[in-house]
């Protein structure tokens, strides 16, 4: 649904420039890091802005700027381990290090950490395929299994799906290719209690998130990410007063970003509209009482539907057979 909102006149925009270094209080401590999880935190202002009663606060962000200092395998995404067995000796976790990684440093330290898995001694080669976008996996004496059950993440990154495979001829490739780019896109999210988000996912389903922005990743590692959305989106918050911010970066999967103790930044624009007063709504659109409508309520009205076009083709249809008998008969005259 959309809408165009006619703002108050006599309350401006207010724009609250946000630096997560200036936080009040971090919410816990990075899993990698193990430092302050300076993308999880609370402002704190010393000024309360406040919102009439008849009035709604709409807020959305003008530009913010991340830097890419989280780990593209790691702990904290779930990518970093998968269960690895020779035979039928007993299975062990493959850990890789929570860091930043590329194709060939895959390769290198996967390869590794078999070798020094083996109980067979066995040696184990990892090559890359530039062109298939694949991992080959090779060992030297016996075949082994790859369990990614229960590390859908890992086996993602290279390039395999949440299942147990083992090697043929001593030799295991990927099945799909693999994926570096762990976190092609980040979240926003507030604590505000708003109307107008829906994450989904094959882990979460949920209405009236407090996600106020998807940020595409376009920079590498080690880089400074700078965005303006072009097509801002607005929040409809139902608090009247703030002075208190909570904000959180969450990857694709919805996990809390570990940015290693590096603060990010950004411009949060708050305005307000009386739904009434601006003559679009009475209330606002994004109300409960909009969102009621089942699933069934959805099947019901385009069943209706069907049957509407279905008895309209049936009258066109008789009416048609009705000049054609009208025309046979005057031939026969």
């Amino acid at each position: 649904m959309s809408a165009t909102y006619q703002l108050n006149t006599t309350n401006s925009s207010i724009n609250i420039h946000i630096n997560s270094e200036d936080a009040a209080n971090f919410v816990g401590t990075g899993i990698d890091s193990g430092l302050i999880q300076t993308s999880d935190f609370v402002i704190v202002m010393e000024d309360i802005i406040n919102c009439d009663e008849e009035q709604n606060m709409l807020i959305s962000i003008q530009n913010l700027e991340i830097p890419l200092s989280y780990y593209n395998v790691s702990l904290a995404i779930g990518n970093n381990k998968f269960l690895f067995q020779e035979g039928n000796t007993t299975a062990q976790i493959i850990t890789l290090p929570s860091q930043n990684y590329n194709v060939d440093d895959i390769t290198t330290d996967l390869s590794l950490l078999l070798n020094n898995a083996s109980t067979i001694g066995a040696t184990y080669s990892i090559t890359y395929n530039s062109r298939t976008l694949k991992f080959n996996i090779t060992s030297s004496t016996g075949n082994f299994t790859f369990n990614f059950s229960s590390n859908a993440q890992t086996g993602k990154l290279l390039g395999f799906f949440p299942t147990t495979y083992t090697s043929s001829n001593q030799s295991l490739q990927s099945i799909t290719p693999c994926n570096v780019n762990s976190i092609p896109f980040m979240f926003l999210e507030t604590n505000f209690n708003s109307r107008g988000s829906v994450i989904t996912s094959t882990q979460l389903r949920t209405f009236s998130t407090g996600v106020i922005m998807k940020i595409p990743i376009d920079r590498d590692f080690g880089d400074i990410l700078s965005y303006s959305p072009v097509n801002k989106h607005t929040l409809v918050i139902e608090r009247k007063r703030l002075n208190n911010l909570r904000f959180t970066l969450r990857d694709s999967n919805y996990n809390v970003i570990d940015l290693n103790g590096i603060s990010f930044s950004f411009t949060l624009t708050i305005d307000f509209i009386d739904f009434e007063a601006s003559g679009v709504y009475d209330t606002d659109p994004r109300s409960s009482d909009v969102l009621k409508p089942t699933r069934d309520d959805v099947s019901e009205v385009l069943t209706n539907s069907l049957l509407q076009q279905g008895a309209i083709a049936q009258s066109n249809a008789d009416n048609r057979n009705r000049l054609i008998n009208v025309l046979q008969l005057n031939n026969t005259i």
